[in-house]
């Protein structure tokens, strides 16, 4: 398991990919024209060998718009994991009770995306690049960032390095996410969740939330020097875009 994207879901796309582009120096690869399907626009960010995704609705009935009205404003959204072999992982996660929400297979590519609720309340994906022959390759094709993402890529952000997920009893949601991803917890930190690249982490909260991303930057001070001068809110080594707290340590 390879943690490859994180998605928010915002009111204002082009505000957050501007935050995006100020802070961190990440440029929009791709724009998919077939989340229309789900009554939605995007945009996806290359940040080092991982993506940033925004999605905004553009329909009254998108699932997304449900998700901010509940929210209550920008909030994190999904986590998609790359896999070997999704259709193994899938079906381990389904026998322990877990719902498929949409199933995605063509001739490079399969995703399965599962209900937020069997996942403690956070939307969550499986997917595999049929056409990458080491799933770990760093810098091997991404069907959700489209064909020329490559040259969208800059080198301020070298990683996708976390994902932070609050929680009422995060220690509970930790060992079901452990249980369902088929990794143990890490033996000298219950909270953490490592994967074969990226981790997932786990705080406590009032309500479960996609709260944190980690990136790795070859220079932090000099991105959250530009995050104070784009006027975000920085809070130690993290700035806040998107009702996401972004950590940025060294690379």
């Amino acid at each position: 398991m390879r943690l490859r994207q994180v998605a928010l879901a915002a009111h204002d796309l082009d505000g957050i990919t501007d935050a995006f582009a100020r802070a961190f120096g990440l440029k929009v690869a791709f724009n998919d024209p077939h989340i229309i399907h789900y009554g939605l626009k995007n945009a996806v960010l290359p940040a080092g060998t991982g993506f940033l995704e925004v999605v905004q609705p553009v329909k009254d009935d998108a699932s997304a718009g449900r998700f901010l009205a509940r929210r209550g404003g920008d909030a994190g959204y999904m986590v998609i994991l790359q896999c070997a072999d999704m259709a193994a992982e899938r079906a381990r996660a389904v026998a322990l009770g877990v719902r498929v929400v949409d199933d995605l297979d063509n001739a490079t590519y399969r995703a399965a995306h599962f209900h937020p609720a069997d996942f403690g309340g956070v939307l969550v994906s499986f997917d595999q690049q049929k056409t990458a022959a080491d799933f770990l390759e760093p810098y091997g094709d991404w069907m959700p960032a489209g064909d020329a993402w490559r040259a969208c890529r800059t080198d301020e952000i070298a990683d996708l390095a976390s994902v932070t997920i609050a929680a009422a009893d995060p220690d509970a949601l930790a060992r079901r996410w452990a249980e369902l991803i088929g990794r143990p917890l890490d033996a000298a930190d219950a909270r953490r969740l490592p994967l074969d690249h990226g981790e997932v982490r786990f705080v406590a909260g009032a309500s479960t939330s996609l709260a944190g991303v980690g990136l790795k930057a070859r220079d932090p001070a000099a991105v959250l020097a530009r995050a104070r001068a784009a006027g975000l809110p920085v809070d130690g080594e993290a700035a806040t875009i998107g009702g996401v707290r972004f950590a940025v340590t060294g690379a």
